[in-house]
């Protein structure tokens, strides 16, 4: 395998730190795998790039009378860590599919990555939630079955254990679960195709999980706004079709 590229194990997750103006490429190396992917902002440090100017305001476009009007428990929840984010990107982008040349954004609508190149039919998805333990019992799943959320958080832990990162990382990633209330974000599902099934409005709209339109070896591209972690779940799901029914590797790569 070329220099630099690295796997996301079948049915489990990878981690990576990607600093900004760095690029990640994410290849659907066998065509039908769908890989969750997640973009979490690392502090921001006079050590480690300039990032803090695109970091969001606690208190964006304030005056002196309106700071005060803040509740200290909606200031609690405003400092929680950022987050690619997509019911704010399909806010900001006012479409469900990002295309080449879309910034995705944060919980506060702050530039998180953009996205650059997509080789593929540009079919993606930003509306399913992370597979979970309970989706697999749902689908009728008994005893233990792999999910994109525990992949998100084991992933998560392996990095913050990694020698790659400085102390302020580090403590970052660590509490990173109680700072998200255990939640794991909704992830941009690359190469997942979930068409709406139906055109019009109220009860005749619906989606239907199909199989991804993807050609081996297709990738995308995502640039770094910002020093970012990049998690990455090649998806266990193997009840519905999403998959081909046979999970396998994706791999990633950190282009400079």
């Amino acid at each position: 395998m070329p220099s630099g590229i690295q796997t996301v194990p079948a049915r489990r997750g990878a981690a990576t730190v990607v600093r900004q103006g760095q690029k990640i490429k994410i290849t659907n190396t066998h065509g039908n795998q769908v890989v969750d992917t997640w973009a979490l902002a690392l502090p921001s440090s006079s050590l480690l790039t300039t990032s803090s100017k695109v970091e969001a305001a606690l208190y964006p476009n304030a005056t002196s009378e309106s700071l005060s009007k803040y509740s200290s428990a909606a200031n609690a929840a405003a400092s929680a860590p950022e987050y690619m984010s997509m019911c704010h990107c399909r806010a900001s982008l006012l479409k469900v599919t990002p295309a080449v040349g879309d910034m995705m954004v944060s919980q506060k609508r702050a530039p998180m990555v953009k996205l650059v190149e997509d080789t593929s039919s540009g079919v993606h998805d930003t509306l399913i939630a992370a597979c979970d333990r309970w989706r697999y019992s749902e689908l009728g799943v008994t005893g233990y079955h792999e999910s994109c959320t525990d992949n998100f958080w084991d992933a998560v832990h392996a990095l913050s254990s990694s020698s790659s990162l400085g102390e302020e990382e580090v403590e970052s990633l660590e509490g990173l679960q109680g700072k998200l209330g255990g939640k794991v974000p909704d992830p941009f599902n690359l190469f997942m195709n979930i068409p709406i099934t139906q055109e019009g409005s109220g009860a005749n709209r619906g989606i239907s999980f199909e199989a991804p339109l993807t050609k081996p070896g297709d990738y995308v591209v995502l640039e770094a706004q910002r020093d970012v972690v990049v998690v990455m779940s090649a998806c266990p799901q193997d009840v519905l079709t999403i998959n081909g029914k046979n999970p396998v590797d994706a791999h990633f790569q950190v282009l400079d």
